[in-house]
């Protein structure tokens, strides 16, 4: 990307945190500095930045700011480190992390009155006024813009000035006094839309909307409210529109125009189901795509261990001819020798005999865990199949389960210590299971076990001490104990009421979409499938194509169980 062109002419920068509540004293290096542009790199990090910052995910606008941050530093460019220290103060409370924002707030205010900059000193002032916004400290925020505009109408800065009217007009907005807001957002409105600032114009067209309602200017505020859809839906901000919406929806009940209001009620609610529509195709989209891709890993494996089984028996035909070459070879000069060569060929065909199975055996197991692997079980549900019939429909219980948060084991402790978990889960499980049941590492951080001719109440027991047996104990990793839960995807089939005979292709289906449901709800829990309203397979599909509505109407009934750390 451009941007990956533009930090690879710059050296790898410092790690700003260290210095965060310290003085600055670094100095460029003249040779690096001629072949890297910081002020372009610096831009176009903020750009992504920003680019976070509106799609609502604070901890990747954070990542960006820190690396703004360290390029500045690194620069000894004071005016940019200033600026991007207070961003990511900023970013960092909407993060939840207070402690790592205020030393660099504090950071932020040296260097500013430092400089003597009443333009950076006014940006300082903003980012605080932002987290007293965030924490709707409206007192604080309506000091801090009131002490910030005088150093920015002395730095000549009418867009910035625009900026901090418009937080006042939204601190006015919300304590009920809508003169004052009108009158600050009226006031701030066209530098805003001068300098084609999408942003500021949206909360100060949204609060003088307001304001005007507030005065009884009803139609003035809904022609407001019709520019602030167009410009939600033109930035494609779903959420912030509906925000809007409830606003509105609000100031219209609280002025009396009952019919209005009940308007943007229903638009809001529309636009609620569209955006949960939306969502949830990204996230089957997701789903899809990580499926495709474990299935054809998967694939690729199989044939990987069927070739290495076919090498073994190709050499054991070359080693059955050279050695009948040489018995014919010696059966010329001494039948006594022939003998000796014939028991030696015996124990050898033993021995290969013995290899082939070993490999037989191997290529079924996970060689990790020491599971049963997907190819075994997809050997018992055929020799299942064989057995009763095709049309019979699979008749047993199924457990997806998958380890929690399991990307931050191998993070935070290494894969080594992944290993660990991965093995040790893996015992539990077993711990956990009937004699005759079959646990099988599905793929990744994910297992299955199968239960046959296993009734529904005791499906719900064995997931429920699943859940018990992994997640009441941490599991040790070089002598540290590491907190590990796992949600449980199951249902028994066939499904009551309707008894629907399913394959266990789809019944593997129907459980991997209540291991979904039980990672939506929070993780920690099983989730198991008692009845689904399907008398007939148009019904069944209609299920299967969106789950969770499925749920919502009452057509899959679930039983909803919590881990151990959720019932302490």
């Amino acid at each position: 990307s451009a941007l990956a062109t533009l930090r690879a002419a710059c050296p790898a920068m410092p790690d700003g945190s260290a210095q965060a509540a310290g003085e600055v004293q670094i100095t460029a290096d003249p040779a690096a500095a001629s072949e890297c542009n910081v002020r372009a790199a610096w831009g176009a990090t903020r750009i992504l930045q920003r680019y976070w910052q509106d799609k609502g995910v604070p901890a990747n606008a954070a990542a960006q700011a820190r690396s703004a941050r360290d390029l500045a530093l690194w620069a000894a460019d004071n005016p940019r480190l200033t600026l991007s220290t207070a961003e990511l103060a900023w970013l960092l409370v909407r993060g939840d992390k207070l402690d790592a924002a205020q030393p660099l707030l504090r950071q932020a205010q040296r260097l500013a009155a430092r400089s003597g900059d009443p333009a950076l000193q006014a940006r300082v002032k903003m980012a605080e006024a932002l987290m007293a916004h965030w924490h709707q400290d409206s007192d604080a925020v309506r000091r801090l813009a009131d002490e910030a505009l005088p150093l920015a109408r002395e730095a000549n800065s009418p867009r910035l000035e625009s900026v901090l009217l418009g937080y006042l007009s939204d601190v006015y907005a919300k304590q009920r006094r809508p003169a004052e807001a009108l009158r600050a957002a009226e006031q701030a409105l066209p530098v805003a839309r001068e300098h084609k600032d999408v942003r500021i114009d949206l909360m100060l067209t949204n609060n003088a909307g307001l304001a005007k309602i507030g005065l009884g200017r009803i139609a003035e505020g809904k022609r407001d409210l019709a520019r602030v859809e167009q410009l939600t839906r033109d930035a494609g901000l779903a959420a912030r529109q509906a925000e809007a919406l409830r606003e509105y929806d609000a100031a219209l009940t609280a002025a009396g125009d009952y019919r209005g209001a009940l308007e943007l009620f229903h638009r809001e609610r529309e636009l609620n189901a569209k955006t949960m529509d939306l969502a949830r195709e990204a996230a089957l989209k997701e789903l899809r795509l990580r499926n495709d891709r474990e299935r054809k890993q998967r694939d690729i494996d199989l044939l990987a261990r069927d070739n290495e089984l076919k090498g073994v028996e190709l050499a054991n035909r070359e080693l059955m001819l050279r050695i009948w070459a040489v018995a014919g070879v010696v059966l010329a000069l001494s039948a006594a020798t022939v003998l000796l060569l014939y028991r030696r060929v015996r124990a050898t065909n033993r021995q290969l005999v013995a290899s082939e199975a070993q490999l037989r055996v191997q290529s079924e197991r996970d060689p990790l865990t020491n599971l049963a692997n997907r190819r075994q079980f997809l050997s018992v549900m055929h020799a299942e199949q064989a057995r009763s019939g095709a049309e019979a429909g699979f008749e047993g219980a199924l457990l997806l389960v998958d380890i929690d948060h399991f990307k931050h084991v191998n993070d935070g402790h290494g894969h080594a210590a992944g290993d660990v978990v991965l093995c040790e889960v893996a015992r539990r499980l077993n711990e956990a299971v009937r004699g005759d049941d079959l646990v099988v590492r599905w793929g990744g951080e994910e297992f299955l076990v199968l239960a046959l001719k296993v009734p529904a109440l005791q499906a719900e027991q064995l997931a429920e001490r699943v859940l018990k047996v992994i997640g009441e104990r941490p599991v040790m990793v070089d002598g540290r104990p590491v907190a590990i839960t796992v949600s449980i995807g199951y249902a028994r089939f066939p499904l009551p009421p309707h008894v629907l005979p399913l394959g266990w292709e789809q019944a593997i289906n129907l459980a991997d979409m209540a291991l979904y449901t039980a990672k939506s709800q929070g993780r920690n829990k099983s989730v198991g499938i008692v009845a689904a309203d399907a008398p007939a397979e148009p019904a069944l599909r209609q299920i299967e194509a969106d789950f969770e509505r499925a749920w919502s109407e009452g057509r899959v009934t679930l039983k909803i169980a919590p881990g151990p750390l959720a019932l302490a």
